[in-house]
């Protein structure tokens, strides 16, 4: 059935078609407006709740950024930039706030952290983000933590020329030497795992250790997986071996959230950490920047 406005607009085109027969002018459509030109829209930014830290960091424009200097593959000084591992990382965080178009460096206000101001930046307001924070109880008591976003289990480092340790088991026959910091968690960790039957070489730096493995005064040096790769980019004869034998995580570190002015940034970051695991950024990141010193290829932060 034929509605309303079908009747009424049969007859018309008919009439259109007739007259148009009789003046000898083939029937045109109207001329379709060409639209005004409009200006190219910049980069849309994730819609967050106003009420959280992270929304107030996409007003402000800028989110500060904790970074250990001179620390390769994670982080290295690039102009007034850094590169490495940890600083991929930090523009991911960024990307979640301003979204994927947008550049991150923009948004990015670099903190040059060491080991012993990577937590006293947070809780003196100096830094919003510090990358490389060990997940662990001691931190926990002064900062909030993300979960871990690389696992940073202790190792062994050896020569490249040394064939004969390959696992921890390798050890436990006393031929093999390796150097550890003096009291440590690490010797007791070594001890733990070989039940006390490693020969250790106990010295009161990691740069003494470093030293009794280049003139053979040890055939090993055992530290977290992060110290090691720091040594390996540095020193082309040396190799990590041995699967890592504790759990350790690094973490993103943030100030707590006791005076309510961080309202849903722990999980945000930790959302953020999630979306990059499963688009495989986070292995892209990984392959980047650490395959090339450990050999390895993993998918998942806790592999």
């Amino acid at each position: 059935m034929r509605t309303r406005a079908a009747r009424i607009l049969v007859p018309l085109l008919a009439a259109h078609v007739a007259s148009s027969c009789i003046f000898g002018q083939p029937a045109t459509p109207s001329p379709t407006p060409t639209p005004a030109p409009t200006a190219s829209a910049g980069p849309t930014h994730p819609r967050l709740e106003l009420s959280t830290y992270q929304y107030g960091l996409q007003v402000k424009g800028k989110i500060r950024v904790g970074i250990l200097d001179k620390d390769q593959p994670f982080s290295v000084r690039s102009g007034g930039a850094y590169d490495g591992f940890d600083a991929d990382i930090a523009r991911e965080i960024a990307r979640a706030i301003w979204g994927p178009n947008d550049d991150p460096d923009a948004h990015i206000e670099w903190v040059p952290v060491d080991p012993s101001t990577r937590v006293s930046v947070l809780t003196s307001n100096q830094s919003d983000i510090v990358l490389d924070v060990a997940v662990n109880d001691d931190n926990k008591k002064f900062v909030d933590l993300s979960d871990g976003y690389l696992k940073n289990g202790q190792r062994l480092l050896v020569k490249k020329t040394n064939t004969d340790i390959k696992e921890i088991a390798d050890l436990a026959g006393g031929e093999q030497t390796v150097c550890a910091i003096k009291g440590s968690t690490w010797e007791a960790n070594l001890r733990k795992v070989t039940n006390d039957r490693a020969k250790i070489l106990e010295l009161e730096t990691l740069e003494f250790c470093i030293q009794a493995l280049k003139s053979g005064a040890a055939d090993a040096i055992t530290h977290d997986e992060a110290v090691l790769l720091n040594i390996v980019y540095r020193d082309p004869d040396v190799k990590l071996v041995v699967k890592p034998f504790t759990d350790a995580q690094l973490g993103i570190g943030m100030k707590n959230n006791t005076n309510n002015d961080r309202t849903g940034f722990r999980d945000f970051i930790n959302v953020s950490l999630l979306t990059i695991v499963a688009n495989r950024t986070w292995a892209k990141i990984y392959e980047r920047w650490l395959t090339p010193l450990t050999g390895e290829k993993k998918q998942l932060p806790t592999d």
